[in-house]
Order: structure tokens, then sequence, then C-alpha cells
């Protein structure tokens, strides 16, 4: 593992640790962003596969279901949320350790079922059976729908595309969702480059540098 690969997993660690300590730790957490392709989903499996390792039941559930769902070859969310197929059924287990709802076959009326009483039911469970509950949402800025589901979590993190999602665009994305009562509870930049960052002059580049490198040996 390169010295950047283990510095990415260390805020990883970070953002879990940050969750896990708060005073109320969040059960189910929505994770957005402001537009797509920032990175968002590989995150958000990257950060239940660290709960995993910490010895957490960890899920993440694919909440972008107005799209037939390249990630599933059976049953997902959707055929929970119309009652076609049960959790257990549409569960996956893949060897990362973290488990995996697939958000299904695509579904135009979206925002009905996740502002349904299933929907509720579905998170309940959820909640009674994983002590991390992730829900990859759309993005904030252009679907109704992320602003639905964060309002249904505990908490939400918001990721930013370092050097790519302008300031005006995240701070509207982020009014969006405390118009919806989302509990933002932090943000992380997404698909930083480290090489470049050590050398912003940032308050946490340095730490970037590789003479630190033996604090994230494993």
């Amino acid at each position: 593992m390169s010295h950047a690969d283990r510095i990415r997993y260390e805020q990883l660690r970070a953002l879990h640790a940050g969750l896990s300590l708060a005073t109320e730790r969040p059960r189910v957490v929505a994770v957005t962003a402001a537009l797509s392709k920032e990175g968002k989903t590989t995150l958000t499996h990257a950060l239940a596969c660290v709960a995993a390792l910490n010895g957490e039941r960890a899920i993440v559930v694919n909440c972008d279901i107005r799209h037939p769902a390249a990630d599933c070859d059976g049953q997902g969310l959707i055929e929970c949320l119309r009652e076609q197929a049960t959790l257990a059924e549409a569960i996956r287990h893949p060897a990362s350790g973290a488990d995996f709802l697939p958000g299904g076959h695509g579904e135009p009326n979206a925002l009905g079922l996740l502002t349904s009483g299933t929907m509720a039911r579905v998170l309940q469970t959820l909640r009674h059976d994983y002590d991390l509950v992730l829900l990859d949402t759309p993005p904030a800025e252009a679907i109704t729908d992320a602003r639905v589901i964060a309002g249904l979590a505990d908490a939400t993190l918001f990721f930013v595309r370092w050097r790519a999602t302008t300031h005006a665009v995240a701070l509207h994305a982020l009014q969006l969702l405390e118009e919806a009562h989302a509990h933002v509870v932090g943000a992380a930049l997404t698909q930083v480059d480290v090489n470049v960052h050590v050398r912003s002059g940032y308050a946490d580049a340095g730490v970037y540098h590789p003479r630190y490198g033996g604090y994230f040996r494993e």
C-alpha cells in the first residue's frame, strides 16, 4: 500500500471515528453530494468496509432508484418497497464484510416509494439489524430524492469533489438539505490529489508528507 493510499485509509478511519464519537451517535446516515461523479458512492462503500473492519454490522443501501441499477442482477430496494421481496432476499453479503442492498430495477415514482410507510419500516428494520446504515443518495442539487432521504436519516454526510465542485454549488446544495431538515454533521473532500495538496499550504497538508509515513503502517 502506497503512502497516499495509507493516508486515504486513515482519513476514512477519521471520518468513521467522527460518526462513532458523536454525543448522539447516528445509526442511519445519508451520504450525498451536490453533483454526480463526485466519488460519493466509492467512498460510501469504503466507509462501510472500515466500519466492518472495526467489528460493526454495516450496510450500504443504494437509494438512487429512478434508474435501472447496474449493481443489481436480482431484487433490490425497489422490490422491497413494492413488497415484492423481503430484505433477506435482496441484501447481498460481499467478501468485504459490509452488506449491500442494491437499488433494484428502476422506479419512475421514486418519490412516492421513498416517502411511503414501507420505506419507514425498511429503515426501522435496518436500524435494528445494523450498527451503521449508509444511504447512498442521488445528487442533492439535481434530485429531490436526496433531500427526502436525508430528512429520514439520523445524520447526513456531504461529499465535495476537490477542485471541481464550486463553492457556490456546494453552498446551494447544503441550503437545500437544510430546508429539507437534514442534519448535516460533516463534509469531506473527495478525489484529493495528495501530491498536490501536500504543497498547498493548507493546515492539514502537512500530514500528507512522507515523514509521517510511519504512523500509517499496518
